[in-house]
């Protein structure tokens, strides 16, 4: 008999433990919400950067010899200056295209202001949206992995995640000519997530040896093959994109070291500071190329794409009433929403004595706003 109940009590325990879930398989959790699947992420390939020192490892490296060492480390130096370089002109590149498409676009609206303000605004719109519309349908159509900023996917990557198609030649192409396309329509965009991406992507497809798909590729470059140097030459993207974006040699470093990356030696410190002075060099010699007219009627090749070291000194008191209700507007806004926060925490702490002398400042404070 009490076989039996140990027998009854082993087959209770594995009917039940047969129904908890796995944690290596997909779940689904009822809760208040709704009903929501956590996913195993075994769709998403995970990189292995660390080196595994075994025999066969040591074995090679005693194969290869000394030379060998050698060209591997020269050709690691190359490949830093061809980041430099492809980013820094990829960056130009975008810049004086927003500039011409901007100065084209404002030069042809005032000319028909001057006719008619409605004709203009229509045509000012008009161009905007064809701009935009350009780069969403390089998006959707053509580069899906080139949307959103970069830098999120790129530093899942630089930390193990492998997401499919952000470091391809078609993403790079997508996120050039995307970003040129919303930039210049006129959209709040900033540069350092897509020169980012934009070098991550040119060292990338350095570090493979170009493009197989689009018959683009040498194999004079394919000398990488572990995904720790991939991941060194796409750090060194990183840097050089926010080298590009603002100009800053030591800025990309620091980016690539406190934001992106979690993996760090000091050898790579070197090589990602070379790559960020050799953006600026290459910035700094096109910015020289463009004074002389040489980069389009409205392109000087410049990071500030208007022009303001002049200023404006024919305005009016009638263009500065409406800028100062704007202000006052928000710093009405920014006082009610300091006191909803101060009230929240009095309410939390039961203090209902300090209402009156709450309200009371309220009200002074409004008055006197």
């Amino acid at each position: 008999m009490l076989s039996n109940h140990f027998q009854n009590g082993v087959e209770t325990v594995r009917h039940a433990w047969s129904r908890i879930p796995n944690s290596e398989e997909s779940q689904f959790v009822d809760d208040a919400v709704g009903l929501v699947r956590k996913s195993d992420g075994s769709s998403v390939e995970s990189l292995d950067y660390e080196v595994i020192e075994n025999f066969a490892y040591r074995e090679e490296q005693a194969r290869r010899g000394k030379l060998y060492v050698s060209y591997l480390l020269v050709v690691k130096w190359l490949f830093a200056l061809l980041i430099g370089i492809g980013t820094g002109l990829a960056a130009v590149f975008i810049n004086l295209s927003v500039e011409n498409f901007a100065g084209w676009k404002f030069s042809l609206t005032f000319s028909i202001i001057q006719k008619s303000y409605i004709a203009g605004f229509l045509l000012y719109a008009l161009i905007n949206l064809v701009l935009v519309f350009s780069s969403v349908y390089i998006v959707t159509q053509f580069a899906p992995a080139a949307a959103g900023s970069g830098i999120p996917e790129i530093k899942g990557y630089l930390n193990g995640v492998d997401i499919h198609g952000i470091l391809l030649l078609r993403t790079l192409i997508g996120k050039i000519f995307g970003s040129i396309g919303s930039v210049g329509g006129g959209l709040a965009l900033g540069k350092e997530g897509p020169l980012v991406h934009t070098g991550a992507c040119i060292a990338s497809l350095l570090g493979q040896g170009g493009s197989t798909k689009y018959h683009i590729n040498s194999r004079w470059f394919q000398v990488f093959r572990s995904d720790r140097d991939r991941r060194d030459l796409v750090t060194c993207g990183c840097a050089a994109g926010v080298a590009a974006a603002f100009r800053a040699p030591v800025g990309g470093v620091l980016f690539a070291l406190e934001e992106v990356t979690s993996w760090w030696r000091s050898q790579l410190m070197w090589r990602v500071f070379f790559t960020s002075a050799i953006v600026a060099v290459v910035v700094r010699t096109a910015m020289g190329w463009c004074k002389n007219g040489n980069c389009g009627h409205f392109g000087s090749g410049g990071f500030i794409i208007w022009d303001i070291s002049d200023g404006q000194e024919d305005y009016s008191f009638a263009e500065l009433l409406p800028m100062a209700i704007i202000g006052e507007l928000y710093l009405t806004s920014l006082h009610f929403i300091f006191l909803v926060g101060v009230e929240t925490t009095f309410t939390k702490k039961g203090a209902e004595s300090r209402h009156v002398v709450f309200y009371t400042i309220d009200l002074s404070v409004s008055a006197s706003l």
